[in-house]
């Protein structure tokens, strides 16, 4: 008998691959108008702030973009760049496991939502899931709300009753003060934060093949 009813996945770096493709948007958008970004372009980018990336993309690439058509340009060449990831090994057997046992489950994703479920969509596992909850700007992982949030849109009310599956520090970090079960998974990008999420995570998996059963 399955302990915890409910699941709260998070999406890029715990059921996907994608978190390298954040690192090569502003290349992507780049080329798409048919320009040559800098190979340093990432560094050159790394200090600013959204508003002045895209104010520097437009200016030094000659983009024909306005500041608010920015935005457009840069989740299409997220969804390019979506479309060659692919799930992590071992999450289609774990989805369809929990969902056999009776599991109620959602994605709580920064990335937004009709945007994940597009990625899901295509992969074959939406169907696995309640709803996709965005956690971003006032709503993001740094506090519990979203958690909370989550949880009651499954039917729950008590975050040990919850587990949380994330593969960011400050998200799995969030998750354990607020009292959820919480379950990390190793990315390469989080990889310098796996001694911190170890200590706040009841599991921590570098494969959902090595997921314990025995303690859910």
């Amino acid at each position: 008998m399955m302990q915890h009813q409910y699941w709260i996945f998070d999406m890029d770096g715990t059921l996907t691959d994608s978190m390298p493709i954040w690192a090569e948007v502003p290349y992507e958008l780049v080329r798409g108008f048919g320009r040559t970004p800098a190979p340093d372009l990432g560094r050159v980018l790394l200090p600013m702030s959204a508003l002045e990336t895209a104010q520097y993309l437009i200016a030094t690439y000659d983009l024909p973009l306005t500041i608010d058509s920015y935005t457009q340009a840069a989740m299409a060449a997220v969804d390019r760049l979506y479309r060659s990831v692919s799930l992590k090994p071992g999450v289609e057997q774990m989805l369809a496991r929990l969902e056999r046992q009776g599991a109620r489950m959602c994605v709580c994703s920064a990335t937004w939502q009709f945007m994940c479920e597009r990625v899901l969509g295509r992969l074959g596992v939406l169907d696995k899931f309640q709803f996709v909850l965005t956690a971003g700007n006032d709503n993001s992982k740094h506090r519990p709300d979203v958690f909370y949030q989550a949880l009651g849109r499954l039917g729950g009310s008590d975050p040990a009753q919850c587990v949380v599956c994330e593969d960011a520090l400050y998200a799995a970090r969030t998750a354990h003060d607020a009292g959820f079960i919480v379950i990390g998974v190793a990315d390469a990008a989080s990889a310098p934060d796996e001694a911190a999420i170890r200590a706040v995570s009841s599991q921590f998996l570098t494969s959902w093949d090595q997921l314990d059963w025995t303690r859910i």
